[in-house]
């Protein structure tokens, strides 16, 4: 955009995404609503009248990572374990998208559009494989958890922190640990993640 050019009018969509900027390049302990001002060059009063509070921009951040989820297209004769393995491997690859704004996910009430809109389909394609009502609520809470909680962790570790810490391990002191890590033991979180989600769903029974 030149010098001249206009500035775009601010908009909830606009405040939303320069909210989403800050939090990714600088983290959510960043984002004020005097550093979202200075983002879009206005007063930072003037966010206010799209959103009252910050509270409502982290639900709006909320929101667009949500409706950032893009699952996999249907399949004739899925079954409901492979339907939720899509679901949350989709999910993961969009929070690692914004990893600094996993905290903010994992700590704001998720009660958008964009998430009924999500789990509305995931329903009924559920129900379509043999996996509906409470039973499928309640492993898509399990499974929600497990891939914020899964990706937080790998956002927050530092490889040479870990490094400097496991090489102070001696046989004398942890063993059992360095036997382990002996036994090729390798952080490698996608493999992880893939197999802790599907021994989730596969030890999945429904209660009905």
């Amino acid at each position: 955009m030149s010098a001249s050019s206009p500035r775009p009018p601010l908009s909830r969509e606009r405040i939303i995404a320069a909210a989403l900027a800050i939090v990714d390049a600088e983290g959510a302990e960043s984002l004020t609503m005097r550093r979202l001002g200075q983002s879009l060059g206005v007063d930072p009063m003037t966010v206010y009248h799209h959103l009252p509070n910050k509270a409502a921009v982290l639900d709006g951040i909320v929101e667009q990572l949500w409706d950032g989820v893009e699952l996999p297209p249907a399949v004739p004769g899925e079954r409901w374990q492979e339907v939720m393995v899509g679901v949350f491997s989709a999910f993961r690859a969009r929070l690692l998208q914004h990893p600094k704004a996993v905290p903010i996910i994992g700590t704001r009430p998720s009660v958008t559009p964009a998430l009924f809109r999500l789990i509305e389909e995931c329903l009924q394609r559920l129900e379509t494989a043999g996996l509906s009502g409470g039973d499928a609520m309640q492993l898509i809470d399990c499974l929600s958890a497990f891939t914020i909680g899964k990706v937080l962790a790998e956002a927050g570790d530092h490889p040479e922190s870990i490094a400097a810490a496991l090489a102070s391990l001696t046989p004398h002191t942890h063993p059992t640990l360095l036997r382990a890590l002996a036994d090729g033991y390798d952080f490698a979180p996608e493999a992880e993640f893939g197999r802790g989600l599907r021994a989730l769903i596969d030890g999945w029974r429904p209660a009905s």
